[in-house]
């Protein structure tokens, strides 16, 4: 199934969500593929800890992201979806479905994705694009569901109220649905975007070569946020009132959706990959020295 977008602009009950707080400007980057090996760090901003352990190579990490459903944290891979266990151990691929994850977000209960085919992709997602597929059952199985074959969102990010938001690499338009993915709609907004976030208010924080710019109107304008860190990877915890970021030199920062400030809390080793607050409140992160945790 392939949907395009029409010419309409988002609903006035979609838009007019208004946000009451700010938060900062933060200057883009890219992060570098590496193979990652498990390591987990204790709390300390500067040289933290590591305690290292076993973990398959994975080659690049896409995202981070929390199980909606059971609180695990997945890794969105090159390779398919893995599951960091509670023991630190790594799982098999989930599904046993090995396609390129490059956009991966949950969305209410159900988990969505982008990217590419892989070796063992069912032939129905899709050629040589995924479109936007969606997963009822943590991604044990996907379906296909939108731009099926055309589209490939690098950045793609869900709401508390099941918005979702997607920036494909085709075309700068920033994308909106409000109906799980099966129709999308232009904001009206145009990004050079990495990375996509929205917090418990609504708003929309895109990370763009001149910083994160935030949108008040579910997407239709953006202003920037002074006086952040420079900041290239952005994600919220679980129940988007926080905020997670690295910066362009390596910081790791954390901010609450409803405060001005940031704080950091640790150094990421050589560039990151991904960045998430996990379902227990701590940073996971994925950098050049593998994937670490910073407890909260």
């Amino acid at each position: 199934m392939s949907s395009k977008p029409d010419d309409a602009t988002p609903t006035a009950a979609h838009r007019n969500r208004k946000a009451t707080h700010m938060l900062p400007r933060l200057p883009f980057g890219v992060a570098a593929t590496a193979g990652i090996a498990l390591l987990l760090t204790a709390c300390a901003p500067q040289e933290p800890e590591r305690v290292e352990a076993e973990m398959p190579s994975l080659g690049h990490v896409h995202a981070i992201i929390t199980d909606p459903v059971t609180g695990q944290t997945l890794l969105g891979t090159h390779d398919g979806l893995v599951t960091v266990n509670d023991d630190g151990t790594i799982s098999d691929r989930v599904g046993g479905h090995g396609f390129d994850a490059m956009g991966l977000a949950a969305a209410g209960e159900a988990l969505i994705a982008s990217g590419h085919p892989g070796s063992s992709t069912p032939a129905e997602w899709g050629s040589p694009h995924l479109g936007f597929i969606r997963s009822e059952d943590g991604g044990q199985s996907w379906a296909p569901v939108a731009y099926t074959g055309e589209k490939d969102f690098h950045a793609l990010a869900a709401g508390p109220s099941d918005e979702l938001y997607g920036l494909s690499t085709d075309d700068p338009a920033l994308l909106t649905s409000i109906d799980g993915g099966v129709t999308w709609m232009p904001t009206g907004a145009a990004l050079a975007a990495y990375a996509l976030a929205v917090d418990a208010a609504g708003v929309v924080y895109a990370t763009t070569p001149d910083g994160v710019r935030v949108s008040v109107d579910a997407g239709a304008t953006f202003e920037d946020f002074p006086g952040a860190p420079p900041l290239y990877l952005v994600n919220t915890s679980p129940d988007h009132t926080e905020l997670a970021g690295v910066d362009v030199s390596g910081g790791i920062w954390r901010a609450a959706t409803d405060d001005a400030s940031w704080l950091q809390v640790g150094t990421a080793v050589g560039q990151a990959q991904a960045v998430t607050i996990t379902a227990s409140g701590d940073i996971a992160i994925v950098d050049d020295s593998g994937y670490h945790v910073l407890p909260e």
